[in-house]
C-alpha cells in the first residue's frame, strides 16, 4: 500500500514535469494527457521498481529518463536528440524545485530525512507541491507566451554534436550526472545546498544557451528570408529604374 501511494504521487509530479517540458518548448499538450500521464505512471514504475526490487537504486535516473525520452519521441514524432533536450530540461527544472522544497522541509524541521525516505505521504506532500509549483510556472509561461521554438531539422542526432547543440549536449550530460548525485544524497537522507544550487546553475546555463540557439534559428527561418525578398525587391526597382 506505501509503494502504491508513492506511485500514485510520483506520477502527478513527473506528468507536471513533462507538461512543463512540453510548454517550455511549446508543444501542444492538451490532446495528449492521458497517454503524458501513462507515460508519466511508466516511470514512476520504473523509478519504484529500481527503487525498491533491485540493487541499483542510485541509477534509477537512467531508466526513468530514457523511458520519457523514448515516449516523448514517439508520441509527438520528433528526433531522439529533440527528445533527449526536452526531457531533461523539464526533469532538472523539477528536480531542483523538488530538493529546494526537501531542504526547506528539513531546515524548517517540518520532517526529517528519515521521514522522506520511509513515509510516502511526507514524500507525496512534497512531490504534490513540486507539481503544484510547476503547474503555476506552466501557466505563466502558457499565459505570456514564453518558450522556445526549434526546427525538427535543427536538432538531428546528426547535428548533435554540432555547434551550440555540442555546447547543450555537453550541458545535458553534466546536469544527468548531477541529478544522479543528488539521488544518491536522498537515498542516503542527506542533501547538498552547494550541488542542489549548482544544479539550479547548470539549468539556467542551458535555457540561456538554448535561448541564443533559438534566437538564431528563428533569425535564420523568418528575418532572413524577408530581409532577402526586400533586397531582392530593392535591387529589382534600382534595375528598372536604370533601364
Amino acid at each position: 500500500m506505501n509503494l502504491m501511494i508513492k506511485i500514485f504521487f510520483s506520477s502527478i509530479e513527473l506528468s507536471a514535469m513533462i507538461v512543463f517540458s512540453l510548454t517550455l518548448f511549446r508543444f501542444q499538450y492538451k490532446y495528449y494527457l492521458p497517454k503524458i500521464y501513462g507515460a508519466a505512471l511508466l516511470m514512476s514504475l520504473v523509478t519504484y521498481y529500481f527503487r525498491e526490487f533491485t540493487e541499483l537504486k542510485d541509477l534509477a535516473i537512467l531508466p526513468t529518463l530514457s523511458t520519457q525520452i523514448i515516449l516523448i519521441m514517439f508520441i509527438y514524432r520528433i528526433p531522439f536528440f529533440y527528445s533527449t533536450l526536452l526531457c531533461i530540461c523539464g526533469y532538472i527544472g523539477g528536480s531542483v524545485i523538488e530538493v529546494f522544497l526537501m531542504i526547506a522541509g528539513v531546515n524548517l524541521q517540518v520532517f526529517t530525512g528519515e521521514e522522506l525516505q520511509q513515509s510516502a505521504l511526507v514524500l507525496g506532500s512534497v512531490q504534490i507541491s513540486t507539481a503544484v509549483i510547476l503547474s503555476i510556472i506552466t501557466f505563466l509561461l502558457q499565459r505570456r507566451k514564453i518558450g522556445f521554438l526549434f526546427k525538427t531539422k535543427y536538432l538531428t542526432f546528426k547535428t548533435a554534436l554540432k555547434g551550440y547543440n555540442f555546447i547543450l549536449s555537453a550541458i545535458l550530460v553534466v546536469s544527468v550526472i548531477l541529478v544522479h548525485l543528488e539521488l544518491s544524497s536522498f537515498n542516503q537522507s542527506s542533501f547538498s545546498i552547494a550541488l542542489t544550487l549548482i544544479m539550479g546553475g547548470i539549468f539556467l546555463t542551458g535555457i540561456l544557451i538554448a535561448y541564443k540557439h533559438n534566437k538564431t534559428i528563428i533569425r535564420e527561418t523568418y528575418e532572413r528570408p524577408v530581409k532577402d525578398e526586400l533586397d531582392r525587391a530593392i535591387r529589382e526597382q534600382d534595375r528598372k529604374n536604370h533601364t
